[in-house]
């Protein structure tokens, strides 16, 4: 137990250590989900769905939304209640693949899989920003589990694995879509249908799969199937919602350097040539595994993750023919940290101690590099940078004032929640308009709740971006709306950003 402590307290101790050091992203993104998440717990204003999806009529699930609201109504908003609360269940991932493979593995080898997840540089990073594909992990780590189950215990354990996939959907489509065939593939390929519970686990598993997807059965109700429909038109080809698009060789070429790119991040530290020896180190392992163990349950324990990696790849190759974001992949990683495990399965233990040594210093050590933190000082997503600007502007207000926001991204959802923070839950005031252009049509939802009709004053503060721009909203198209407004004063963040302030 003691190592097992140790370990949780030093992955705790690295990841408040950076957010401390670096801050953490608070992209566009990342402000929308805390709007909609404010709404709820601020506003008592329960939702059935959460923002558009990257597919056109189609939106995510609420649930990623409701389990935000818990600790930002602790916290009274603080936008780092977030990322702390992504950061616990990365660590809980850890937690749960002890306690769930300590009886397969070991307790031993069940650590050696806490430490390839928790020092792994991809698990690592994705706690230290709140964002709704971060919880891929977790549920991956069920659905294998109650897979395994299925297979050696009672076929009915497959419900649970369902259920663990119909949740991936509240955190991103496109990899629970993937994820979904994993426990599919698992009753075929494992034989789980001779099972004489097959019909009952069968009606079990649709009633788990379907549980989660309550909220959205709703709405599809109450607005004549929007998202039913949009969905249709897109596998039709109708509905031309995502870009970059592949023919298949190309497709080929570029899902192998997709996954083996995410394999170097997150088991090498970004390290092309060490990304390969444990590649190749990893394979010659699990085929001495293969050769050698005579255990049957470890044997299935192999082929399930193996499984679960090949089938991954298949489809995000063969069926997706869109471009693979890198967060459709943040539940590969635990895959990797078994596969791993099994490779260095009944070695000695000066081999095993040797391999994870190297590991966790070639994750860490970039991780925790002045590179980075320089890198993360310039940043204009850098919540600390962002709270540097606010903190500028009302230092500085002493008349009614508004305040207007360049992003590249053109929506200000990020500044949308951190001014409705410090203006409301702070006491702090609102401007009299905030928003990324003056007389806009409304974007923020529920915003007439906390601030009156937004009005264009004399004295405007501008928060501009320095980062790459778009080609079709330039920052000289966006300062020409304010030509009329002379410079009293300009302050830099950080080379992030620029504050001026503007009176007419």
């Amino acid at each position: 137990m003691l190592p097992l402590v140790t370990t949780l307290l030093a992955a705790a101790v690295l990841r408040i250590y950076l957010i401390a050091r670096d801050s953490v992203p608070f992209a566009y993104d990342m402000g929308r989900d805390l709007l909609w998440t404010k709404d709820i717990v601020f506003y008592q204003t329960p939702t059935l769905i959460g923002p558009a999806a990257s597919i056109w009529g189609v939106y995510f699930g609420p649930l990623w939304f409701y389990f935000l609201s818990v600790p930002l109504l602790i916290t009274g908003g603080h936008p780092l209640s977030a990322v702390f609360a992504t950061a616990t269940i990365i660590l809980a991932t850890g937690i749960l693949s002890y306690i769930l493979f300590k009886k397969i593995l070991g307790n031993f080898f069940a650590l050696v899989v806490v430490i390839f997840i928790l020092f792994g540089s991809t698990l690592v990073n994705i706690s230290t920003f709140a964002f709704h594909a971060n919880v891929l992990p977790l549920l991956t780590i069920l659905m294998i589990y109650f897979c395994y189950l299925a297979i050696i215990k009672k076929t009915i354990y497959i419900a649970f694995a369902f259920l663990s996939t119909s949740l991936m959907f509240h955190a991103d489509p496109a990899p629970a879509v993937v994820s979904t065939f994993i426990p599919l593939i698992t009753l075929v390929i494992f034989k789980l249908y001779k099972s004489k519970d097959f019909p009952k686990t069968i009606l079990y598993s649709a009633i788990a799969f379907a549980v989660p997807f309550i909220p959205q059965i709703l709405f599809e109700i109450r607005n004549d199937f929007i998202q039913t429909k949009s969905l249709t038109t897109y596998f039709l080809g109708q509905n031309p919602s995502l870009s970059g698009r592949l023919p298949f060789f190309e497709r080929v070429e570029n899902r192998i350097g997709v996954f083996f790119d995410f394999f170097k991040n997150s088991m090498a530290g970004q390290t092309q040539l060490l990304a390969l020896l444990f590649l190749a180190g990893i394979s010659f392992g699990l085929y001495s595994f293969f050769q050698k163990t005579k255990a049957p349950n470890l044997k299935v324990f192999l082929h399930l993750n193996l499984l679960t990696l090949v089938i991954t790849f298949v489809i995000f190759t063969l069926v997706v023919t869109v471009e693979v974001k890198q967060w459709y992949l943040y539940g590969v990683p635990v895959v990797f940290a078994n596969l791993a495990t099994l490779a260095l399965y009944k070695r000695k233990i000066w081999q095993v101690v040797i391999f994870l040594s190297v590991f966790v210093v070639a994750n860490v050590f970039p991780l925790v590099s002045v590179a980075l933190r320089r890198a993360s000082a310039n940043d204009p997503a850098n919540l600390r940078n962002q709270l540097s600007a606010i903190d500028a502007i009302y230092s500085d207000a002493a008349d009614p004032f508004s305040v207007y926001v360049f992003t590249p991204s053109i929506y200000d959802h990020n500044y949308q929640y951190l001014f409705w923070w410090q203006g409301v839950k702070l006491k702090r005031g609102l401007p009299q308009d905030f928003a990324y252009l003056p007389n806009q049509p409304d974007y923020v939802r529920n915003k007439n709740f906390y601030t009156p009709i937004a009005q264009k004053s004399n004295t405007v503060y501008l928060i501009i971006e320095n980062a790459t721009e778009n080609q079709f909203y330039t920052k000289e198209n966006w300062l020409a709306n304010f030509a009329d407004h002379q410079v009293i004063w300009e302050k830099d963040i950080n080379n992030a950003l620029t504050v001026q302030k503007r009176q007419q």
